[in-house]
């Protein structure tokens, strides 16, 4: 008796896997908070880059906003997170990358970046920190951030293979 096997009739996007719409992660929502208290800043946000649309979506955040919870990709000073899907950490946004959305329509001077990485291991969106004023980050909230973005990998990972499963239960049921 043999294991039969189910080969998925697409790959599944970042929209079907439910990150893109609907509530944030609970465990994302958690790690922002964290984000703002451990590393003394006046905000922090969960980012999902949506590579389809070009816009970055803001999914958990400790700020309020008005209006859109996304905001145009080309506008962003995360551009090299998603790109390279390393750590940014601007200190001065007013020097270093004044027409972003992060210093126009945030007001936000300085800003901290790692990369959340999706389950193919590519940077799908970001772990920031934020602060009013300009500010020099330390190698240790460098590495408490990259530490909390771990986390939300983590969690990314969790949900996209719940979700993964049930749309693999949902194909299977399908007629051939």
């Amino acid at each position: 008796m043999g294991v039969e096997k189910h080969r998925l009739r697409r790959q599944f996007d970042l929209y079907d896997l439910g990150l893109l719409t609907g509530p944030s992660l609970k465990g994302a929502t958690i790690v922002v908070e964290t984000v703002k208290g451990l590393l003394k800043t006046s905000s922090a946000a969960f980012v999902i880059f949506d590579a389809m649309e070009r816009l970055v979506l803001i999914r958990a955040k400790t700020f309020p906003l008005a209006g859109n919870q996304s905001y145009p990709l080309h506008r962003s000073a995360l551009l090299p997170v998603e790109d390279g899907g390393f750590v940014l950490a601007l200190k001065d946004l007013s020097k270093e990358a004044p027409s972003t959305a992060e210093a126009t329509d945030m007001k936000m001077n300085a800003l901290l970046a790692s990369a959340v990485y999706g389950p193919d291991e590519k940077p799908i969106g970001a772990l920031v920190a934020f602060d009013a004023a300009a500010r020099i980050w330390s190698e240790l909230d460098v590495q408490n951030l990259g530490n909390l973005a771990y986390l939300i990998t983590q969690e990314v990972t969790l949900h996209a293979s719940f979700a993964t499963l049930e749309l693999m239960s949902v194909e299977k049921a399908l007629p051939s």
